[in-house]
């Protein structure tokens, strides 16, 4: 929910919240983004859960 908030606030339309963000697809990160676009979350996972850091 708070990802979603963010989101929200920030305008983001291409984040997919049915897909897990911290697996690095649908939009959750930009692999060549342009300088001031960047566009990723960053997470911290060990066995058995993730915590986004970024």
């Amino acid at each position: 929910a708070a990802l979603q908030q963010i989101g929200k606030i920030l305008g983001k339309t291409d984040w997919d919240f049915s897909v897990d963000p911290c697996s690095g697809k649908s939009g959750w990160t930009t692999l060549r983004p342009q300088k001031g676009f960047e566009n990723e979350v960053g997470c911290d996972c060990n066995n058995t859960v993730c915590h986004v850091t970024r």
